[in-house]
């Protein structure tokens, strides 16, 4: 998302300056950047280095360059910047509160998740202006918290210009040439309670049972990390691991290659304000499998096969309906596509962003 702003600020945001902070060794260190823009600094990726920086560490840096806005790309604004800030937010379970976000972890990790979850709406509430997703989310943060609605606004998603089926990425595409044998179900994410990857274990487990072995779901999960080691572990005990297969990381440039060396996309999240999944499984013509749930509905219409939420009866069902029937998969894929161009493009997605930046930096100086 964040790659993608600055590729359509450097065609359409040239008007202006744009001073880039990134974490250390990100991927945005690497990005060619045209002449209107530089990165400034790069912030070390542990909590407290970013909250330093986001209080007092910042400073300078406003001063130097002398900024009228700070822009957050879906995260928590900058206390201690002393100018506008403008702070997109993908923190759907903050204003969801009916739904139990955090309801798999232990409690103590629950406990903490909630705690945090309890600063970043005080940061988002403290913010001068707030971008959200959907519609939803910005009728529930002012009639939840009373926010002035001049300063509560959404811009619809948008399918990522990285991801179309005309990109190519060929180092992707020569590590999907190790892909097993099978039809192929992508979950391209990393991991997060929410996304209920482990999931895909109780449905593997019930294929097996109903003697369908020739599934794969492909992941994306780091290998490093105990929560993967854990996923692989539990499907190698319940003799399905032939099912799971952890591609690992991908750079977004290559997401493309994966959509196209798949057949299907499955999205099991609890919630969502939007996932760049949706609009890219359609963009990449993949049917997509999601949660039969209110949000999932508002957001996919007709553009999605629906089973019913965390039922790995329901979703093996749908997808041996998906495999044997094509007529199905056309008519999700066809459906995708009409839902796909009620969407943005990148370029309206960006000019939509730029819009509300120059109306409040406008805004600001007025009320000066």
């Amino acid at each position: 998302m964040a790659l993608d702003f600055l590729r359509q600020a450097a065609m359409y945001g040239v008007n202006h300056e744009w001073f880039i902070v990134v974490r250390k060794d990100s991927q945005f260190l690497n990005v060619e950047l045209s002449d209107n823009m530089q990165i400034v600094y790069s912030v070390p990726d542990n909590l407290l280095a970013r909250l330093y920086f986001e209080y007092f560490g910042c400073k300078s840096l406003i001063q130097q360059y002398e900024v009228d806005a700070v822009y957050t790309q879906f995260g928590p604004h900058w206390p201690g910047s002393g100018v506008l800030n403008i702070a997109g937010c993908a923190y759907s379970n903050l204003f969801y509160p009916e739904l139990d976000f955090w309801g798999k972890l232990p409690i103590f990790k629950k406990l903490l998740k909630k705690i945090i979850d309890s600063q970043r709406l005080k940061r988002i509430l403290s913010a001068d202006v707030r971008i959200f997703e959907t519609e939803d989310l910005a009728q529930r943060a002012i009639g939840q918290y009373g926010l002035d609605p001049d300063t509560v606004t959404f811009v619809r998603a948008a399918v990522s210009s990285l991801v179309s089926e005309e990109m190519v990425h060929e180092s992707t595409a020569e590590k999907c040439e190790n892909l097993p044998a099978g039809y192929k179900i992508l979950l391209l994410s990393g991991y997060h309670p929410n996304k209920n990857i482990e999931f895909l274990v109780d449905v593997a487990e019930v294929l097996k049972e109903q003697k369908v072995d020739n599934i794969r779901f492909v992941l994306t999960l780091p290998e490093d990390i105990p929560s993967t080691r854990n996923l692989l572990h539990r499907a190698g005990q319940l003799g399905v691991a032939s099912y799971i297969y952890n591609f690992g990381p991908v750079p977004q440039e290559g997401c493309c290659e994966l959509y196209r060396s798949c057949d299907a996309a499955v999205l099991p999240s609890t919630l969502e304000s939007f996932s760049n999944m949706i609009a890219e499984s359609w963009a990449m013509k993949r049917p997509l499998m999601i949660s039969d749930l209110s949000w999932c509905r508002s957001l996919c219409g007709d553009g999605a096969l629906y089973y019913k939420y965390l039922d790995a009866y329901s979703m093996a069902e749908v997808i041996k309906k998906l495999m044997v029937d094509v007529s199905v998969k056309q008519f999700t894929i066809e459906q995708g596509d009409k839902e796909l161009q009620k969407y943005p493009t990148s370029r309206d997605r960006f000019l939509s962003y730029l819009a509300i930046i120059e109306k409040s930096v406008r805004a600001k100086q007025v009320s000066v």
